[in-house]
């Protein structure tokens, strides 16, 4: 399975913040929409990082309430990794549990094109090796049929 299918199955749409938008405006934006992350986009749409709910502790363990003052820029993770849509969902697995983040933004031509989180992974993931059970049950029985 590949990144695609899963982008297919949840949807394109992609939820960003300017890197100068003040923290607070990613909290109410992350807790509106109910996703753990924003891609950080300059004014051209091109990816400048993440600012995830662990940046945001991070920063509000460090500064306090005063945090969320602090523009996202200042927060945001820098040079995660992203993924192409024609990578493979294990392809993105490794990628995730190797940087440690729960997201990952696809790219595609210098463009941001969707958000994959490892929940999205797992669950794809999960849903192929119960194609694959039901495979090679289908085949167990054949052979049991046959003999």
């Amino acid at each position: 399975m590949l990144i695609e299918d899963i982008l297919r199955h949840k949807g394109r749409r992609v939820i960003s913040i300017a890197p100068h938008s003040e923290l607070a405006v990613a909290v109410e934006i992350m807790t509106r929409e109910q996703v753990g992350a924003l891609v950080v986009l300059d004014d051209a749409d091109r990816l400048l990082g993440i600012v995830s709910e662990r940046d945001i502790v991070r920063a509000t363990a460090t500064a306090g309430k005063l945090a969320l003052s602090l523009p996202v820029q200042g927060v945001m993770t820098r040079g995660s990794p992203d993924a192409d849509p024609r990578d493979t969902v294990a392809d993105a697995m490794r990628v995730m549990t190797a940087s440690r983040t729960r997201h990952l933004p696809v790219t595609y031509g210098g463009r941001v094109v969707g958000l994959v989180s490892i929940g999205d992974v797992v669950k794809s993931r999960l849903q192929e090796k119960i194609e694959e059970n039901a495979v090679l049950q289908d085949m167990a029985r054949a052979r049991l049929a046959a003999a």
